[in-house]
């Protein structure tokens, strides 16, 4: 997973916040939303299927596009490695995944695609 808390660590440093970049226009409220759940995680959503009435539950993976990341660089003076940290999701990880989701190991495969060693 890619893991943004230093993004919101340096904007702090910085003076500035999340009102900031919504005045600014800086990256779209979705998007923020994204950063601050951490990207690569799974998220469950409501589908609704064409031409009926139906809904299922459908999982998707988080991501936010390269544009957003240049944005918020250029509106920080920083480089991506400033703002964002990876994370890869292996077992081995575990405890630092459960400590930035606030999720047991068990929850886990839930939030994350887990990998094996």
């Amino acid at each position: 997973m890619i893991y943004y808390g230093k993004l919101f660590e340096l904007m702090k440093k910085q003076g500035k916040n999340t009102t900031h970049i919504r005045e600014g226009k800086i990256i779209g409220q979705e998007t923020l939303r994204k950063l601050k759940m951490g990207t690569g995680i799974l998220e469950e959503y409501d589908y609704k299927i064409p031409s009926t009435k139906q809904i299922e539950k459908r999982t998707r993976e988080n991501s936010v596009d390269t544009k957003s990341i240049e944005s918020l660089c250029t509106w920080l003076n920083c480089q991506p490695n400033a703002i964002m940290e990876v994370i890869p999701n292996k077992w081995s990880n575990a405890d630092r995944l459960c400590e930035i989701l606030n999720c047991t190991k068990e929850e886990l495969p839930a939030r994350v695609p887990m990998e094996e060693e």
